[in-house]
C-alpha cells in the first residue's frame, strides 16, 4: 500500500487500549461501585447518592478513551509512531521521516502507574521493551508495546519483535545505520552496567516497612491527641491520614525516579548494543560477498 511520499507500508501495530494497571483500576473500581457499594451502603441511603457513585468509573472510563493509543505505521521512508487519543486532537505531529532521526534502538520502559506497585516496580516486573527514537533535533520519542497481561512483562512482546525485525530489515536493504550516536562501552563496563540496572530499586524490605508505617504512625497521632485533649475534627483527623501517608509516598517517588534512571541505562546499553549488532551483521555481509 502506498502513501504518497511514505512509501510502501510494511507494518502495522495496533495498540491495546489500555494498559493492565488502568485495567485493574477500572475492574476494581466496577466492583467497589455495582456490587459492594449497595451492599454496604445501600441500606444506610449513601448508594447511589444521585449517581455521585458513579463518578470514579466514568472518570477511569474517560481517562480510557482520551488516552487510548492510535495505530504505529512502518512505512518505508518513515514511521508514523502512536500518540493518545487527545495528543491526537490538539493534532501533535506523529508523522517522522527515517532521515529526520538518527537513531533506532530498543528502549525500556515502564507501564504508566507502575510506580504505585514498588514492589513490582522495585523488581523490575512492569520493565518492558519499546522502540526508541531519537531525531537529528533532539527530540526523543518511545513507541510502546505493552502487552495485554502481567504474564507478559520480562519478554519482549509480539509486536515489538514484529516491529523492530521490519525496522531492521529495511535499513539494511538499504545499508543505512539505525545508530548513529551510540556511546561506547568495554565488556567489563557492560556487564557492570547490566549489574547495576539488574539490581533491586530499594531493598524490599524498606518497602514492606514503608507500608507498614502509616497506621502506627496514625495510631500515635491519635493517642497523643487524645492525650492532650484535643477535639478530633474532620481536618485534624484529615491532617493525621495525610502525615500517615507519607512513607509510602516518598518510597513510591523515590521508586519512580529510580526506575527512570534504570531504563535510562538499560536504553543506553541496547542502543550500544544495536550499534554492536549492526557492525556485526555488517562485517558477516562483506565476509559472505568476498
Amino acid at each position: 500500500m502506498e502513501f504518497r511520499d511514505r512509501g510502501s507500508l510494511l507494518y502495522t501495530y495496533r495498540p491495546i487500549p489500555a494498559n493492565p494497571m488502568t485495567v485493574a483500576l477500572l475492574l476494581l473500581l466496577v466492583v467497589v461501585t455495582f456490587l459492594i457499594g449497595p451492599l454496604v451502603a445501600g441500606p444506610e441511603g449513601l448508594w447511589p447518592l444521585g449517581g455521585l457513585c458513579f463518578l470514579p468509573v466514568a472518570l477511569v472510563l474517560g481517562a480510557i478513551a482520551l488516552f487510548k493509543p492510535s495505530k504505529t505505521l512502518v512505512f518505508e521512508n518513515g514511521i508514523e509512531i502512536s500518540l493518545p487519543l487527545w495528543r491526537v486532537i490538539r493534532g501533535e505531529r506523529r508523522y517522522y521521516a527515517w532521515s529526520d532521526i538518527r537513531d533506532v534502538y530498543p528502549r525500556s520502559y515502564e507501564v504508566a502507574g507502575s510506580f504505585l506497585s514498588p514492589f513490582a516496580s522495585s523488581a523490575g516486573t512492569l520493565v518492558h521493551t519499546g522502540i526508541g527514537l531519537e531525531t537529528r533535533e533532539g527530540r526523543r520519542l518511545l513507541i510502546r508495546f505493552t502487552p495485554g497481561s502481567i504474564r507478559g512483562f520480562r519478554s519482549d512482546s509480539r509486536g515489538y519483535l514484529e516491529s523492530m525485525a521490519v525496522i531492521r530489515d529495511r535499513f539494511a536493504r538499504r545499508a543505512e545505520p539505525m545508530v548513529r550516536t551510540a556511546r561506547t562501552f568495554s565488556d567489563a563496563q557492560v556487564l557492570e552496567l547490566q549489574a547495576q540496572a539488574h539490581a533491586p530499586l530499594i531493598p524490599v524490605s524498606r518497602v514492606f516497612l514503608a507500608f507498614l508505617l502509616p497506621p502506627a504512625i496514625l495510631a500515635a497521632i491519635l493517642v497523643a491527641l487524645f492525650v492532650a485533649r484535643v477535639t478530633l475534627t474532620t481536618p485534624i483527623v484529615a491532617a493525621a491520614f495525610i502525615v500517615a501517608l507519607i512513607p509510602p509516598a516518598q518510597s513510591m517517588i523515590r521508586t519512580l525516579r529510580r526506575s527512570e534512571q534504570r531504563n535510562l541505562l538499560l536504553s543506553e546499553l541496547a542502543k550500544y548494543q544495536e550499534h554492536v549488532r549492526e557492525g556485526a551483521s555488517a562485517g558477516s555481509g562483506d565476509s559472505g560477498k568476498g
